[in-house]
C-alpha cells in the first residue's frame, strides 16, 4: 500500500462521522485505506473503509470487532494505533470503518527492489517488528497477514505493523461456508500477494497460533534480504502449494554475502512443523539482535554479488550461543611448508546442500563428480543414503529404510557406495551408486570404508558414544568371514585406510591388564592389514601441544596420498574444525603438531576428500528439555513428544517437582550455566541464579519450594541450596561433594563426595552427613530416593562399557551393606540414570541395549523391589537427529521429562583442485 494521496475517488471530500477525506491511501482485500483530518482533534488520520462483504455476516464481523479492539489496546512504538472502531453513513448505506494512526513513508515492499536491502539494514527493522510481535503474542493476539505491504517505514526509518487483527475476518466458522465464497471471490487477485506469506497450517485453513506470524515473519526477511519471495507460484494455488511441500532455495542460491547465522534463523523460521520453529517471537529478536552486533562488530567486509547486481554485505563471526551453530569457516589457511610442497587448501567455499533437517556424513567419489551423504529430507524420520552431482546436480535417493542409512562411502571407482545401515540390529551393506537393493557385507559394523583397490572394507563394531569400546574388522568387499585387526588393543574404533592400502590408522587403546607396562590412554594406532602389533603414533603428545583437549580426535577423517598427513576434525570449546597432522610413512610415529585448516564457530565435521577438494557437514547442536506423555505406573507413552524449552541455548538436567508443577533445569542462555526455573502452568520462565560463576546439576525438592544445585569453588565443587518461591541468598550445604543428588520426601539430600565408591546423606537441617553405601572397587552414581522416601536407587560402574543399577532399602543414619543391595539389571549393559514412577513399582532409566540410547523401565515387586517381569522399552531414540541427553530423567504422573539433542546442518565444499 503506497501513500500516495493524489488519487481521484468518489469518497474525496467527503465526511464519515468527524472525519474529512483527503485522499486515497491504497486498497487490499478487506477495504480502502484513506487519508482523512480528524476535524475534532486536527490530526491527520489513516481511515480503512470495509469492503460490506467482508462484515456482511454478524458473526464474522463480532469476532472482527473483539479482536481489532484487543489490537487497538496494544501500546508499542512499532505497531501502528488503532484510535477507533466505528460506523458512518454514506450515500445513504451505513459503512464500518477503523481509524488509524497515519504514517507517512513507504511499505516495505515499496523499499526492497529487485536486489534486496543490505542485511544491516533488512536487520534494522526486522528487529524491532520481532520485538512488536513478542508484545501481541502475549496479549493473545495473532496477526495472521504479516507481508511486506502490512509494514510500513516513516522517513525516519522507523517500522510500524498494520492491520493488526484484520484478517480475523477471513477466518472460517462453521456455516461460513457462502460468506467465504463471497469474499473470496472480492478478493481475488489481492489474495494471492498474501498467500505467499501464508504459514503451512494457516494455508490447509488449520487453527493457527503466534508459530504462523513467525513463518510469515521468516517470509518476509527471506524477500528482504533477496529481493524474492520464498514461495512464489504462477497462481494462488501454486504457491500455496509450495508452502506446504517445497523448500525455498538456499539464501546462498539467490544473493551473495548473507550471514550463515542469519541464513539459520530464516531457515528455522520457514520450518513447516510449527513445533521446529521458534516459538516466541522474543527469543527471535534475541538471535536477530546477535546477527546485527556480529555485523557491526565484523571487520572484514565481503563483496558478494546476489541475482540482479552486486552489493557490499558484512559477514558475522559468528552467533554467540549453541543452538545456532550454523556458522561456518570465516578464514580458510594452510601453513606454507616449502616450495616443493603440494599445494594446500583454498579459501574457496561452495555450499553443497541447503536443507532444513539433518544432512551429514559425506563422501567425495573420487573422481570428485559424485557426492553421496546422509539425510532425512525426505520426512520419513530417518536418514537415507543421497546421491548427487557436484557442484549442483539433482539429488537422488540411494536408499529407502525407516532406520538410519548413514556413514557412507565411495568404492574406488564411483561405482558402488558402502555405509551403515541400523536396520535389523545394525550392518554394513553396499548399493550401486545409482540406488538398488543393498547387499549385507557384515553385521553391527559403523563407518565401513572401501580399501584404495576396493578389494576390501574396514569397518569397527561397538557402542556410539566415546572412546569406551570396540573392535576393527576387515572382511572382503564381496562378503565372507571378516577378520579382526589389533587384537592387542582392547579398544579400537574409526579405521581409516592409508594410501597404499596396507595399513589402517584408528582410535584405540591398550590397558595395563594385558601385561604391558602401563595403560597408555586413548590414542591414534596403526596397524598392517596382513596382521601383527598395532603401533602408537603417538598423537596424545602433539595433541597437547597444539593446545587440543584430551585425545587428538576420535576419529580420523582421511588420509591424503601426497605428504602422508591425516586430516580429521577436532572439538575445541564449542566449534570443531579441521585439522591436519604428518604421520611418518617410516617410524608411524606423528610428526610436528596439529595445524588448524578451518576456524569457524561451527562443528566442521566428517571431512571426505575427492579429486577438487574437501566436502565436510557443518553441523547445529541444540539441547531443549522434552516431555513425554505417559501412564507413568505403568511405563505406556500416550502421545507425541512435546518441547518444554527452546532458547538459544543447552538446557539440561532437568527436575520437576512432584505436582508436575515446576521445572528446574540447567542453562548457558546467559553466557554461563545458571539454574533455570519454568512454571509449567503459565510458561514463565525465571533464572534462580545469575552470577559469573557455573552453577549447574539443579535438583529440585519434592514440594518445589528449594533447589540444590552445585557450584565449582577454588576448584572444589559445593553444593548450594535456594529458594524457589523468593529466591535470594544460596546457602552452602557442603563442600567437596559432587553433583549427582536427590531429596527425600523429608527433605534429606543424597549426594557423591570426594570418594566415588560412597554415597552419603545430608542433613539439611543439622548439617549432619552419613556415609550410607560404600563400594571397594566400583564408582557408584546418580543415586534416586523413591516418592515414599524409602528406598533407594542408583548405578554402579562395573566396566569401559556396562553399568548395574542396584536398589536398598533406606534406613535412617545406618550404612548399608554390599549384601543388601538389590541387583535391578544384569551389568552387562549401560544402564544409568533411574527415575522411580510414582507408585514405586517401576524403575526407569537410560541403556544402549539395542544399540541406541533409549528409555527402559524395569518392573519392581512391590514389597521387596526386586526385578519382576522383564526390561522392556519405552521410548526409542533408533535416529541421529534427535538423542536424549545423557545427564538426567525426570517424572511426573502423567510425563517423562529429560533433555534431548537435536542435530541440523548440511554439507560444504573447500574446493582445492587436489587429487585424493
Amino acid at each position: 500500500m503506497s501513500y500516495n494521496t493524489g488519487q481521484a475517488h468518489p469518497m474525496i471530500g467527503q465526511t464519515l462521522s468527524h472525519y474529512r477525506i483527503n485522499g486515497k491511501l491504497g486498497e487490499g482485500g478487506m477495504g480502502v485505506v484513506y487519508q482523512a483530518v480528524d476535524t475534532r482533534l486536527d490530526r491527520t488520520v489513516a481511515i480503512k473503509v470495509l469492503h460490506s462483504e467482508a462484515v456482511a455476516d454478524p458473526e464474522r464481523k463480532r469476532r472482527f470487532v473483539q479482536e481489532a479492539k484487543a489490537a487497538s489496546a496494544l501500546n508499542h512504538p512499532n505497531i501502528v494505533t488503532i484510535y477507533e472502531i466505528d460506523e458512518a453513513e454514506s450515500g445513504g448505506k451505513v459503512i464500518d470503518l477503523i481509524v488509524m494512526e497515519y504514517i507517512p513513508g513507504k511499505t516495505v515492499d515499496q523499499l526492497i527492489g529487485r536486489g534486496g536491502l543490505r542485511v544491516n539494514e533488512a536487520l534494522r527493522y526486522v528487529i524491532p517488528m520481532a520485538d512488536a510481535l513478542a508484545r501481541a503474542h502475549g496479549a493473545g493476539i495473532v496477526h495472521r497477514d504479516l507481508k511486506p505491504a502490512n509494514l510500513m517505514v516513516n522517513e525516519h526509518g522507523l517500522v510500524k505493523i498494520l492491520d493488526f487483527g484484520l484478517a480475523k475476518l477471513t477466518e472460517r466458522t462453521d456455516g461460513d461456508d457462502a460468506a467465504t465464497r463471497d469474499i473470496a471471490r472480492t478478493e481475488e487477485g489481492a489474495i494471492v500477494g498474501t498467500a505467499a506469506y501464508m504459514s503451512p497450517e494457516q494455508a490447509e485453513g488449520k487453527k493457527v497460533d503466534a508459530r504462523s506470524d513467525i513463518f510469515s515473519f521468516g517470509s518476509v526477511l527471506y524477500e528482504m534480504v533477496t529481493g524474492q519471495r520464498a514461495f512464489q507460484g504462477e497462481t494462488r494455488m501454486s504457491t500455496l502449494a509450495a508452502i506446504l511441500h517445497r523448500e525455498p532455495k538456499a539464501l546462498s542460491e539467490v544473493a551473495a554475502g548473507i550471514p550463515r547465522d542469519l541464513e539459520k534463523i530464516i531457515a528455522r523460521c520457514l520450518r513447516k512443523d510449527p513445533a521446529r520453529r521458534f516459538q516466541h517471537a522474543i527469543d527471535l529478536k534475541v538471535a536477530l539482535e546477535e546477527v546485527k552486533e556480529e555485523s557491526e562488530s565484523s571487520l572484514a567486509p565481503v563483496a558478494g554479488t546476489d541475482a540482479k547486481g552486486s552489493r557490499l554485505r558484512l559477514v558475522p563471526a559468528g552467533l554467540v550461543g549453541a543452538a545456532l551453530i550454523l556458522a561456518v569457516a570465516g578464514v580458510l589457511w594452510w601453513n606454507l611448508r616449502t616450495k616443493t610442497a603440494e599445494p594446500g587448501f583454498g579459501p574457496v567455499l561452495a555450499r553443497l546442500t541447503a536443507d532444513s533437517g539433518l544432512t551429514t556424513d559425506p563422501a567425495l567419489s573420487p573422481d570428485g563428480k559424485l557426492l553421496a551423504y546422509a539425510s532425512d529430507r525426505s520426512g520419513d524420520s530417518g536418514l537415507d543414503i543421497w546421491v548427487q552431482q557436484v557442484p549442483r546436480g539433482e539429488a537422488i535417493r540411494v536408499t529407502r529404510d525407516e532406520a538410519d542409512d548413514h556413514e557412507p562411502s565411495f568404492s574406488p571407482d564411483g561405482q558402488r557406495i558402502v555405509f551403515r545401515s541400523d536396520r535389523e540390529g545394525g550392518g554394513v551393506y553396499v548399493v550401486s551408486a545409482l540406488g538398488g537393493e543393498p547387499r549385507l557385507v557384515a553385521r553391527q559394523g559403523r563407518r565401513p570404508r572401501f580399501s584404495p583397490d576396493g578389494s576390501k572394507i574396514a569397518y569397527w563394531v561397538g557402542v556410539i558414544g566415546g572412546v569406551s569400546g570396540g573392535v576393527i574388522y576387515v572382511v572382503d568387499s564381496s562378503g565372507g568371514s571378516p577378520r579382526r585387526l589389533a587384537a592387542d588393543l582392547d579398544i579400537a574404533q574409526s579405521p581409516t585406510w592409508s594410501p597404499d592400502g596396507k595399513h589402517l590408522l584408528f582410535m584405540g587403546r591398550r590397558t595395563a591388564s594385558q601385561g604391558t607396562a602401563g595403560s597408555t590412554g586413548n590414542e591414534w594406532w596403526i596397524v598392517a592389514v596382513d596382521g601383527g602389533s598395532a603401533v602408537n603414533t603417538r598423537a596424545m603428545e602433539a595433541s597437547g601441544r597444539a593446545g587440543l583437549p584430551g585425545p587428538l580426535v576420535p576419529i580420523p577423517g582421511f588420509w591424503r596420498t601426497q605428504g602422508h598427513s591425516v586430516v580429521f576434525s577436532a572439538r575445541l570449546g564449542d566449534s570443531a574444525n579441521l585439522w591436519e597432522i604428518q604421520i611418518s610413512p617410516k617410524t608411524w610415529q606423528v610428526e610436528g603438531t596439529p595445524r588448524r585448516l578451518t576456524s569457524g564457530t561451527g562443528l566442521e565435521v566428517a571431512p571426505s576428500l575427492g579429486a577438487g577438494g574437501v566436502v565436510f557437514a557443518n553441523l547445529a547442536e541444540n539441547i531443549d528439555i522434552w516431555s513425554l506423555p505417559i501412564a507413568a505406573d505403568q511405563g505406556k507413552p500416550l502421545g507425541e513428544m512435546r518441547r518444554l524449552t527452546d532458547a538459544a541455548s543447552a538446557e539440561i538436567f532437568p527436575s520437576v517437582s512432584s505436582d508436575g508443577k515446576k521445572l528446574v533445569f540447567q542453562s548457558n542462555r546467559s553466557g554461563n550455566q545458571d539454574v533455570w526455573m519454568k512454571d509449567l502452568e503459565s510458561g514463565r520462565e525465571v533464572a534462580l541464579t545469575a552470577t559469573p560463576a557455573d552453577e549447574t546439576s539443579p535438583v529440585i525438592s519434592p514440594d518445589g519450594s528449594k533447589v540444590a544445585y552445585q557450584l565449582v569453588e577454588n576448584g572444589k565443587p559445593s553444593i548450594y541450596m535456594i529458594g524457589v518461591g523468593t529466591p535470594g541468598v544460596a546457602e552452602k550445604l557442603c563442600e567437596d561433594c559432587l553433583p549427582q543428588h536427590s531429596w527425600s520426601p523429608q527433605g534429606k539430600l543424597l549426594y557423591y563426595g570426594s570418594v566415588p565408591q560412597a554415597l552419603n546423606l545430608l542433613d539439611v537441617g543439622s548439617g549432619r552427613t552419613v556415609e550410607l553405601l560404600r563400594h571397594s572397587k566400583q564408582t557408584l552414581r546418580n543415586p534416586r530416593f523413591s516418592p515414599d522416601g524409602r528406598w533407594i536407587s542408583f548405578h554402579a560402574i562395573t566396566g569401559p562399557l556396562t553399568r548395574r543399577i542396584f536398589v536398598v532399602a533406606f534406613r535412617e543414619g545406618v550404612s548399608i551393606p554390599e549384601s543388601e543391595w538389590i541387583p535391578v539389571t544384569d551389568g552387562l549393559a549401560l544402564d544409568r540414570n533411574t527415575a522411580w514412577s510414582p507408585d514405586g513399582n517401576l524403575l526407569y532409566f537410560q541403556s544402549e541395549r539395542d544399540g541406541f540410547g533409549c528409555i527402559w523401565a524395569q518392573r519392581l515387586d512391590p514389597v521387596s523391589k526386586r526385578a519382576a517381569g522383564v526390561i522392556f522399552p519405552v521410548q526409542h531414540f533408533h535416529h541421529a537427529r534427535r538423542s536424549p541427553g545423557i545427564y538426567s530423567i525426570s517424572i511426573t504422573t502423567s510425563s517423562l521429562v529429560f533433555g534431548m539433542g537435536e542435530q541440523t546442518g548440511n554439507i560444504w565444499m573447500l574446493k582445492t583442485g587436489e587429487q585424493p
